[in-house]
């Protein structure tokens, strides 16, 4: 017996299953993480199928569920908006694809969290909206996608407490007792404060180069996988580094 569910979806990754179908990997507003499986796509004559099922799209989809598999079925869907400018410009396409991967890569399959699935929907409406340089926004990203995962840095940073320490996520002094490889850098540490004080806009103008933006996701990164107990390893962050370089 099936369980018929409506609900809505972020589309993360897409890979193949079989010799013409394929599974979207998402974020179900219920579900939580999950695949849904999209029989015989490959070989629909319907281009625009495919299309709709881009990183980061946003759908209503109604999904059928079996004790027999762990993979939803795909049986109604339709685009809840239209996201033009992430599906054409380069830039955004490839923060669509650093984000994906981040979400894909640090939620477990479990039930949906509703507050985190608006907050990731507001920031795919700001994506699609920014008008002008966004190659700061994966950073801003990553601060604010820390608050919604429960791992709040306590922003205390000061001129004594410059340095953000991983373990106790608060800014410590320089002559912390902690394993100096859980240590943010200097620079890493005082732009992480500024991207938690500064609201988007703000967030968009602070002036950084392709090698302190990467160093600061690595940095992010490794903040994340600690916390999630799990080492995290996000290919498409060398694709932005080339784009913002």
């Amino acid at each position: 017996m099936s369980l018929v569910c409506k609900s809505q979806a972020i589309v993360l990754h897409l890979t193949k299953y079989g010799d013409s179908g394929l599974i979207a990997h998402v974020l179900d507003s219920r579900l939580g993480r999950r695949g849904i499986y999209l029989r015989g796509i490959k070989k629909s004559k319907n281009s625009a199928v495919t299309a709709h099922f881009h990183n980061l799209a946003l759908l209503e989809v109604v999904t059928a569920s079996s004790t027999k598999s762990k993979l939803l079925y795909l049986r109604e869907y339709h685009p809840l908006v239209q996201l033009h400018s992430i599906r054409t410009d380069i830039s955004k396409g490839a923060i669509a694809l650093f984000v994906s991967e981040v979400i894909y890569r640090t939620l477990r399959e479990e039930s949906g969290d509703d507050e985190l699935f608006e907050w990731l929907k507001g920031m795919i409406s700001a994506l699609e909206a920014l008008e002008g340089n966004c190659a700061n926004f994966h950073l801003k990203f990553l601060a604010g996608f820390c608050r919604q995962m429960g791992f709040l840095p306590h922003d205390n940073w000061s001129e004594q407490t410059p340095l953000f320490d991983i373990i106790s996520a608060r800014f410590v002094s320089p002559d912390s007792s902690h394993d100096s490889g859980y240590l943010f850098s200097e620079r890493d540490s005082i732009l992480l404060h500024q991207l938690l004080n500064a609201d988007f806009d703000k967030a968009m103008q602070i002036p950084l180069n392709a090698r302190s933006r990467n160093s600061f996701c690595d940095q992010m990164l490794k903040y994340l996988g600690y916390w999630l107990d799990t080492s995290i390893k996000i290919r498409s962050l060398a694709v932005l580094h080339t784009i913002f370089e």
